[in-house]
């Protein structure tokens, strides 16, 4: 292959990408999360034992 047909093969790969990323977009768009989420994502929280969550779902 001559680097003349890998610049046409890249363009087209960047072509490609664009167009999913755009259908992407438009199929799952973007949310901002809520002041929940940034909440439960910022919360530290504890690691339960294995044997409390069995005695738990006894």
């Amino acid at each position: 292959m001559s680097t003349k047909e890998l610049k046409m093969i890249r363009d087209e790969i960047k072509e490609l990408r664009l167009l999913y990323k755009n259908l992407v977009d438009k199929v799952i768009p973007l949310e901002e999360p809520t002041s929940s989420d940034k909440s439960s994502i910022r919360k530290k929280e504890k690691i339960v034992k294995e044997s409390s969550l069995m005695k738990a779902l006894d």
